[in-house]
């Protein structure tokens, strides 16, 4: 999210004027320049309408910080969503991952092209044709959509009337969505406006392609883009759907909003999703607790668990030394209002704050959805460089704000903090994140459990076996691998085969198995038709097969053709990250490896699809702990995939990087023999 910092000052005098939603109208009356004789012509029109002129008061006094994105300053990446949108209107959906074919085509044509986002000021630029169409359309639907008819007029302001969501709007938007949803709305007239808004939705679940690699891995840079761009292509991030989704439900007569944290807590990146105002509520807060999947009562927040698929396979004692993460926690929740919120940090300080508490709009709804508690959290000192403190959590390799207060000597208190949380109060300064006290674990009874330099005692030896946390996705993709049959064999028609290995229990990220006998082999044959599917279709990273003296044996390999971007070359091509997925339309599903020659095979190595966060054997790691930085406690190549530290601090927060390949990483403690993720 981008926002411009406007002159606030003027809030701190319409916070003690009586006539505050006056005086906030006509800041953006001025705010829009040469364009208020747009706003005015809108102003004008419904002078002798009362609700519309109140309405129109309404959308104009909280435009004050809305943007939208200037096409022009994207223009060179306009092919590739040209390509996604041909697609979509010539198939209706995207099959068999067709989006990195288009993408990887179109790149070819325009490669390394890139591109400089740029933001208009709404208040400067609408016009009077566009507010008044959109505000005769939302009318029109409140008083004559049957299910819209016990939509109060506060419901309907808020969450109906606004033309945009977290500064994305297109002025054909109402046009769209309506010819869009004109059968439905035809078949719905006798539903309540809650189910209408689930059949939208679902439709939208359906058929826009939540996208994660192209946006925000593989292929950055593709993103932000305009609200046409996500409306014909229908392929985005969360961001994007949701955008997108509530638009939908706006202009059907659906009041709707934008919810939002600003990053997990045990994982990177922050999350979006719709709510629909007034549908059932929670019935049980999340608590951030480690818990398997068992039904869809588990996901209190949407998305909140990594792969939403039981598997009787999965036990906490797959690995004795490891515990699986079956969700993610979250600190907090926020709600992106288009109005206003007059506490916001954005309105009441000009002092540099984090990109995300710029937004104007943010509502802090944590308890709707999260176990959280208020707390008093001590600091180092009682001078303070800045008037706020911000409370953070941690993510993609920084700490991150989540949370703001002002300090009041050496305390500051925070409301609503999602307990089971890992936290540092610090001060935000030039981009910076700076200590500001102890970090500490935020317990379920509220309890603040510091990683004090304080503390007393060593660990006398202390192993390690990842350097995230072993993800309940992983153990899935692992499980995938269940059933697998190897064959050796001679003959190029394969019907000599003979089973020599099949895969019965989840393998920790590799599995290994030696052949006895002294016979030499032609080809090695990795059947995978028995496999039952797990969340995630199976995938193969890498197959390595040996001869005597640990050599690598040399052949190629054929078989059930791929789907697409997971090509068969990623068996060998080093990366255990990458993989091999076959085609699951495919009557036969197999892969075999021809050797150049006859080969007496010593041993078979098999990589399931994973995130590669094992320990690795050869590859250098450096472990640190925290105390107001992180401190190394000392390189070192991992040993039998593992890493083995003495004498290191107990009760210390610590994280592992990997200098050989990887970045991903995350904080932990070291309780019990085990590795506790945060």
């Amino acid at each position: 999210m981008r926002y411009k910092i406007l002159s606030f000052l003027i809030f701190v005098t319409l916070l003690s004027c009586s006539t505050y939603e006056d005086k906030q109208l006509e800041y953006a009356l001025e705010f829009a320049k040469e364009n208020r004789q747009e706003l005015n012509k809108v102003l004008e029109y419904y002078q002798d309408d009362p609700e519309k002129i109140f309405a129109t008061h309404f959308l104009i006094r909280n435009m004050i910080g809305k943007q939208v994105l200037d096409s022009n300053s994207i223009s060179k990446k306009q092919p590739f969503f040209d390509a996604f949108s041909n697609y979509i209107k010539q198939h209706g959906s995207y099959k068999n991952d067709i989006q990195y074919i288009i993408y990887d085509s179109i790149n070819q044509q325009y490669p390394n092209i890139g591109s400089h986002p740029l933001y208009l000021q709404d208040l400067q630029i609408l016009s009077s044709n566009f507010l008044i169409h959109h505000i005769d359309n939302c009318f029109h639907i409140w008083n004559e959509y049957p299910w819209c008819k016990n939509i109060d007029t506060e419901t309907f302001q808020k969450y109906i009337l606004p033309y945009t969501t977290n500064n994305s709007y297109w002025e054909q938007a109402f046009d769209f969505f309506s010819e869009k949803y004109a059968l439905l709305r035809d078949t719905v007239r006798d539903k309540s406006y809650k189910e209408v808004g689930e059949l939208i939705s679902n439709d939208i679940d359906r058929n826009f392609l939540r996208e994660w690699t192209i946006f925000r891995d593989k292929y950055k840079g593709l993103l932000p883009t305009t609200f046409k761009n996500i409306a014909s292509s229908q392929i985005g991030t969360c961001l994007e759907e949701n955008i997108y989704k509530i638009a939908a439900l706006r202009m059907n007569g659906i009041p709707a909003v934008l919810n939002m944290h600003p990053g997990w807590g045990n994982s990177d990146f922050p999350h979006f999703w719709t709510e629909i105002i007034g549908d059932k509520q929670i019935e049980k807060l999340y608590d951030n607790t480690q818990r398997p999947y068992f039904s869809e009562k588990d996901a209190l927040i949407t998305n909140m668990f990594w792969v939403n698929a039981y598997n009787p396979l999965v036990k906490e004692d797959i690995v004795p030394f490891i515990s699986i993460q079956h969700c993610r926690t979250v600190p907090k929740v926020y709600r992106i209002n288009y109005e206003l919120i007059k506490n916001s940090l954005a309105l009441s300080t000009e002092e540099e704050i984090p990109d995300f508490f710029k937004n104007p709009g943010i509502e802090d709804i944590t308890d709707k959805y999260i176990v959280c508690k208020n707390i008093e959290v001590p600091l180092w000192s009682d001078r303070h460089p800045k008037k706020h403190i911000y409370l953070c959590s941690y993510d993609a390799d920084n700490w991150i704000p989540v949370s703001w207060s002002c300090p009041k000597g050496k305390r500051v208190f925070f409301e609503k903090m999602g307990v089971n949380m890992l936290y540092l109060p610090a001060y935000y300064e030039n981009g910076t994140i700076i200590p500001a006290g102890e970090a500490f674990i935020l317990t379920a009874n509220g309890e603040l459990k510091f990683f004090s330099s304080q503390e007393n005692g060593t660990e006398p030896s202390a192993t390690f076996y990842t350097k995230t946390p072993y993800r309940i996705r992983t153990v899935l993709q692992a499980a995938n691998a269940v059933g697998t049959r190897f064959y050796v064999c001679n003959r190029k028609d394969l019907s000599d085969s003979a089973l020599v290995h099949t895969i019965n229990k989840i393998p920790f990220y590799v599995d290994s198995f030696n052949i006895p006998d002294n016979k030499k082999y032609r080809y090695l044959i990795c059947d995978f038709k028995n496999v039952k599917s797990m969340g995630h279709p199976f995938g193969i990273a890498e197959i390595k097969v040996y001869e005597n003296n640990n050599k690598l044996v040399a052949g190629e390999w054929s078989g059930t053709k791929n789907a697409p971007n997971c090509t068969l070359d990623m068996i060998t091509d080093e990366d255990r990250v990458s993989y091999y997925q076959p085609d699951t339309q495919e009557k036969q599903q197999q892969i075999i490896f021809e050797m150049k020659q006859p080969c007496k095979i010593e041993k078979v190595e098999f990589y399931p699809r994973s995130d590669d966060n094992r320990i690795v054997t050869g590859e250098l790691y450096e472990l640190f702990y925290w105390d107001k930085k992180w401190i190394s406690l000392g390189q070192q190549y991992a040993k039998e995939n593992k890493l083995t530290y003495h004498d290191i601090r107990k009760n210390a927060l610590f994280r592992i990087h990997n200098h050989t390949r990887g970045k991903e990483h995350r904080p932990f403690t070291y309780e019990n023999g085990k590795q506790v993720w945060w």
